[in-house]
């Protein structure tokens, strides 16, 4: 159990998604660029929102685009922003529980005041950073401020940087898949724990499946061969495929004691690994990581497990690639 949490608060307890990609489209049609669909906007978005203006419209001074952008946040024609479902009956389970509660968001102060306070959401919150273009820089700030212990504090976010962020302050790093970035992009940025949404973390901390800690191993570029395809054809030859594995031992590394015998040999996973993969064919990428990252937990007594495979058979790219998450 967590004793502190932090929030990210667009696309992890609020769907303002479809007002972001109203004003964002507002934004660039006064420079004459097409307008993007819903998983475009997902695909190219990245925060600090001004990195992403200054590459989408260059040369415009960012106070301009901002104007724009408010224009639509206060018309009577911009979309509305609700709170995402299973996010207030967590807010009550960690209120419950005695778990404190925090913000840490891009959004502008004025504008989260008053979409919290709208939604209901304001007092669920000991304390809020909002305005936050740098998440990395600031998070130290946030926790030497209200005192949190980085081990026993997770930071939950629906984007690659809030991910980064977690990283680097040494707290737990639980992705949702409510917001802004898909499952591929967030799983990128290596989340400890991802979650289709807050109904579903919740479910984890009351079975105790969330551990505050994030001392992991990981092994890259894994290479092996193995029969792998849909067509038969593809699985009829062995080809090379690629594998990261990264994966939570059941002690931290403070506790092992510099003792082999209390953590995962890794030698012994890899050779494992590879083994099951030869085993037989698979058709599946996405049965192969599965199976792997499987294997990790249930063999090798891993706490939690993530496999990333990449095989390198369509043209025109420079591999294809599936990720896989086990844990206990």
């Amino acid at each position: 159990m967590f004793d502190s949490l932090i929030f990210d608060w667009s696309g992890t307890l609020c769907d303002d998604l479809t007002l972001t990609l109203q004003a964002t489209n507002y934004v660039i049609s006064q420079y004459g660029l097409p307008a993007l669909n819903r998983d475009q906007f997902r695909a190219e978005f990245q925060l600090p929102y001004p990195t992403y203006y200054s590459w989408k419209t260059p040369g415009i001074p960012i106070e301009e685009l901002e104007d724009h952008y408010r224009h639509i946040l206060n018309s009577p024609e911009a979309a509305p922003v609700t709170v995402l479902p299973h996010a207030r009956e967590f807010l009550d389970y960690c209120r419950a529980c005695g778990i404190r509660c925090f913000i840490l968001s891009s959004m502008d102060s004025i504008a989260f005041d008053r979409q919290a306070k709208e939604l209901g959401l304001f007092d669920y919150f000991e304390g809020l950073h909002t305005g936050i273009l740098n998440k990395e820089a600031h998070i130290h700030t946030l926790l030497a401020q209200h005192g949190l212990d980085a081990r026993q504090t997770a930071f939950i976010g629906d984007m690659q940087h809030d991910m980064a962020a977690a990283h680097c302050a040494g707290v737990c790093a639980i992705g949702v898949l409510t917001g802004y970035n898909n499952a591929a992009q967030l799983c990128e940025a290596e989340p400890d724990i991802v979650v289709p949404h807050l109904g579903a973390l919740q479910a984890l901390m009351q079975r105790g499946n969330c551990h505050p800690t994030r001392d992991t191993v990981k092994l890259h570029t894994l290479s092996f061969t193995c029969r792998l395809g849909v067509p038969e054809s593809e699985r009829a030859t062995p080809q090379p495929v690629q594998a990261d594995v990264t994966f939570t031992p059941e002690l931290s590394f403070g506790e092992m004691a510099d003792d082999i015998a209390k953590t995962i040999d890794y030698d012994a996973l890899s050779r494992r690994l590879i083994e099951l993969a030869q085993v037989e064919p698979t058709v599946l990428l996405e049965t192969l990581a599965h199976k792997l990252a499987v294997c990790c937990v249930r063999e090798f007594g891993a706490t939690a497990a993530t496999v990333q495979l990449r095989k390198f058979v369509l043209p025109n790219t420079s591999a294809v690639s599936a990720t896989a998450h086990a844990q206990r």
